[in-house]
């Protein structure tokens, strides 16, 4: 095996992990409440925007790819691949947004409404106080 090969294996590793670190990170912080769908899209977002660091490191340090022609415009394939990954990232991020904002609007007018209603008995007698 080659070492671009390598390279390129060690970086699709490097991505996925990343990727799976920015979506637990973001559940944790806010919970999911569109269902599997908007959970793939949070995940495929989070691995896109996570893909961009590392693939500029690997493709400057090891890599070297050539310049493309593209339109008449001399372009590193780089450059292409990271617009493409932040665009990938942005429609991730919507397609989550339109998958999540049904359920998280329920979930914060569920949150509301417990709010408004106060301390119960029942709250009092199974808070432990």
């Amino acid at each position: 095996m080659d070492l671009k090969a390598i390279v390129l294996i060690a970086l699709l590793a490097l991505i996925a992990r990343l990727g799976w670190a920015v979506h637990r990170r973001s559940t944790r912080q806010q919970p999911i409440h569109g269902g599997a769908p908007a959970a793939i899209f949070n995940f495929l977002a989070g691995l896109c925007f996570a893909a961009i660091l590392p693939a500029v490191c690997a493709s400057v340090l090891v890599l070297h790819p050539d310049m493309l022609q593209l339109a008449g415009i001399t372009l590193s394939p780089i450059i292409v691949i990271l617009v493409g990954l932040a665009l990938l990232s942005l429609l991730f991020s919507i397609l989550f947004a339109l998958f999540e904002r049904r359920p998280l609007e329920r979930a914060r007018q569920e949150t509301a409404l417990r709010d408004a209603q106060g301390w119960t008995e029942q709250d009092a007698k199974t808070s432990g106080l």
